[in-house]
């Protein structure tokens, strides 16, 4: 029988951080737990948390090798057999099976949890359950089916999915709204609002008061725009475009985050917020222990509208909780009570489940299916759907395709051969928005073209990158340094400051201010065209921001992206990812790596271990 991996051989490795080692040998400790599978667990339940998942999967992780900092497995030891390790864990008084407090909760013989998650997710759980179970007073049929027929139109060609979210947020207390770009989320949720206030008008009540809010500043003030543009577009009475939400909040602001306060909330279970409304865009961002802050912090009798995309990238810190609240592999589709209602409603058939036991959650789900933005002739919205679906081979079959104007594929340099294989393209892309006086016309200019990186280290990644777009501008006589900050240098925030108001992902230009003698001034644009200006020293921590990560993207959108992939194999690259990247862009995108490796990403999706999806669905 070969040797078991030690948690201080791992460590030695670099498979487990100092954390991991440090909370198992502190368990150990304090219980006097002398079995070493009982700490491997403790070990790798925390390295878990930390790699993004709720929990850690021991067949999963018994199935893998584990892998040294190097890359390479950890040499002479194996994992124990997953039987032997679960019956260690069952016996240890540091185990416990959830019904009472214990540092770790084993679940089903398979899942892991440190107790601190284990108790994030049961609260989600019970939070989501109860909500469903309490309708909120719906408006009237006959005043919906007007109402619906008016602001979305009686297009009779076939199931209107916009049409069945509305109905859907107006009958539930939770509702989800997912859908790819384009697809017309912040349409739909605008009208949504106006049903709502519309519906209270009506019955002689106060609107309701509504709370727009995101994970970021810059998700947040999208959204704000988004509706702000999308109301504008509606024929309305005065008293109800009055009052449609003007303004976005982030999670953290609207919870009353207080970094002072060991990262507590104002609000939560015992100080709710006063909101009857809350939407929430950006949901995938979102992660186990904040979903269930917003949960508990939303009065169960008001309505929570998630929006998002199911298929985005999920979220840096633990959980995919949108993908597991959605579950996107799902094949049933909604009760047949709930599909008669569509029909009844809206006067589009929709497909129903074909059993009978349809879990409640499924009604609260809809995702809109047609793009608005690219149709059949989009080679981007082609390629998306195929990356998407995990379809390689006519993912690659579109890329390569003539007909298609709006996607291409560049063939990879060598890191010596980047610069000038690109350098047309940045002075195309980045040469011009200086030449823009305006501020607002400057930062338009700007943002209307990014770099998106998969890595932030490497000769691909976005640190890289930006040094290669400032040494092609400098050379191109485009720029010219002063020290640490120069004109026309874009920022992007990566810490959010409340007293200054910015906040991560915030991204400005700094400009000489010919006002102040000439002296640079850190620029940025509010929603509502206000420019507000900063002495660049006093800025919070940021980043210059040609290039971007894949992973600060998310929440923005571009005319044009130049989405810069690895040269090789990287565990950072999935389907998740290049789908995140590519639907950044509006108009155009241009992809920088070969076919091995957009094929490897395309046929990798990411998989979280979370016991989230079995509580609500029952399915594993």
């Amino acid at each position: 029988m070969s040797a078991v991996l030690s948690i201080r051989d791992l460590f030695k490795a670099g498979y487990l951080s100092s954390l991991d080692l440090h909370l198992a040998e502190a368990l150990q400790r304090i219980s006097a737990e002398k079995d070493p599978l009982v700490a491997l667990g403790a070990a790798v339940a925390c390295r878990a948390t930390t790699s993004g998942h709720v929990c850690a999967d021991l067949a999963s992780v018994i199935s893998t090798p584990a892998l040294g900092s190097g890359g390479d497995p950890v040499p002479g030891a194996s994992w124990p057999e997953l039987d032997v390790w679960v019956t260690a864990l069952c016996e240890s008084e540091l185990v416990g099976n959830g019904e009472d407090t214990s540092p770790l909760v084993l679940e089903n013989n398979q899942r892991l949890y440190l107790g601190k998650y284990w108790d994030l997710q049961q609260r989600l759980v019970a939070e989501i359950e109860a909500r469903i179970a309490l309708p909120p007073d719906s408006p009237d049929d006959e005043l919906l089916r007007r109402g619906i027929k008016r602001l979305f139109g009686s297009d009779e060609s076939g199931p209107d999915w916009q049409k069945a979210a509305a109905v859907a947020a107006l009958r539930n207390n939770f509702t989800v709204i997912s859908g790819g770009p384009g697809t017309g989320k912040t349409t739909t949720i605008v009208k949504i609002i106006v049903l709502l206030i519309e519906s209270a008008l009506a019955s002689g009540e106060q609107p309701p008061l509504i709370d727009l809010l995101a994970p970021t500043g810059k998700a947040a003030t999208r959204l704000e725009e988004a509706v702000r543009a999308a109301g504008s577009k509606l024929e309305l009475e005065d008293e109800v475009r009055q009052r449609i939400p003007g303004e976005g909040a982030t999670l953290h602001r609207r919870l009353g985050y207080n970094p002072r306060g060991f990262g507590s909330f104002r609000h939560g279970r015992k100080n709710p917020l006063g909101a009857d409304v809350v939407i929430v865009d950006e949901a995938s961002m979102i992660d186990l222990a904040m979903m269930t802050r917003l949960f508990e912090a939303i009065p169960r009798s008001s309505r929570l509208i998630l929006l998002g995309d199911e298929h985005q990238l999920a979220s840096v810190e633990a959980g995919a909780i949108l993908g597991d609240i959605c579950n996107s592999q799902r094949e049933d589709g909604w009760s047949a009570s709930f599909s008669e209602k569509l029909a009844d409603i809206t006067g589009h058939d929709y497909p129903s489940a074909a059993t009978e036991e349809t879990p409640a959650l499924a009604d609260c789900i809809v995702e809109l299916q047609k793009s608005y933005r690219f149709d059949e002739s989009s080679g981007i919205g082609r390629f998306a759907r195929l990356v998407r679906n995990g379809k390689a081979a006519e993912a690659i079959e579109c890329l390569q395709a003539a007909e298609y104007k709006d996607i291409s594929l560049l063939p990879p340099a060598a890191p010596e051969a980047l610069q000038e294989s690109i350098r047309e393209l940045i002075i195309e892309r980045y040469g011009s928005y200086l030449e823009h006086g305006d501020p607002i016309q400057r930062m338009e200019a700007f943002n209307s073209f990014r770099i998106l990186c998969a890595h932030r280290l490497g000769p691909h990644g976005f640190y890289h990158l930006n040094e290669l777009v400032e040494a092609t501008l400098d050379s191109a006589g485009l720029l010219e340094f002063e020290g640490a900050w120069y004109h026309g240098q874009p920022i992007m925030i990566t810490r959010n400051d409340y007293q200054l108001e910015l906040f991560n992902g915030d991204t400005g230009l700094v400009v000489r201010d010919e006002e102040r003698d000439g002296a640079l001034r850190a620029q940025f644009i509010d929603p509502d065209g206000r420019i507000r200006s900063f002495a660049p020293a006093r800025l919070p921590p940021h980043e210059t921001a040609y290039a971007m990560t894949i992973h600060k993207s998310q929440g923005s959108e571009f005319e044009r992206v130049f989405v810069v992939l690895p040269d090789g194999p990287s565990a950072l690259l999935s389907r998740e990812l290049i789908y995140t990247a590519i639907t950044r862009a509006r108009k155009e995108v241009l992809l920088l790596g070969s076919e091995e490796t957009i094929t490897s990403g395309i046929e990798k999706r990411i998989e979280r271990a979370s016991g989230l999806q079995n509580a609500l669905w029952g399915n594993g």
